[in-house]
């Protein structure tokens, strides 16, 4: 008998925060996997800025430094955490200013999942 797989993405509590000189900005969020399969984050697309990308924040000393990460797994059963000084969508040029309260569209893509919509609110911290 033959057990299907299914991919079951959820994204909540996106929010992005703009550098003081809104040249690029960070997004945050929590993705879960519910489904049955492993999956894995591969890209980001945003329509306001030029780069969208995944980085994680990497401690080395007292000093941090920013690392790619081109392929995040996200294996079922777990939940994944962007955060300040962890994971974290680098959004680089931002095509215009983002304004406090304003909400954006990022699309996030997925191995198996596809590609998922998310609605971000722009903030200075998370609330």
């Amino acid at each position: 008998m033959a057990c299907a797989t299914e991919s079951r993405i959820s994204v909540e509590d996106v929010w992005i925060r703009p550098d003081p000189m809104m040249e690029n900005a960070a997004g945050y969020m929590i993705i879960q996997n519910t489904g049955n399969t492993n999956d894995a984050l591969i890209g980001v697309k945003s329509e306001f800025s030029s780069t969208a990308s995944v980085h994680r924040t990497v401690m080395e000393g007292a000093l941090h430094r920013m690392e790619h990460v081109p392929y995040l797994e996200i294996p079922t059963g777990k939940t994944i955490i962007f955060q300040p000084l962890s994971y974290h969508v680098m959004l680089m040029s931002l095509n215009t200013p983002l304004e406090i309260g304003q909400t954006v569209n990022l699309m996030l893509e997925f191995e198996n999942a596809g590609w998922i919509s998310v609605t971000a609110e722009v903030q200075l911290d998370n609330k």
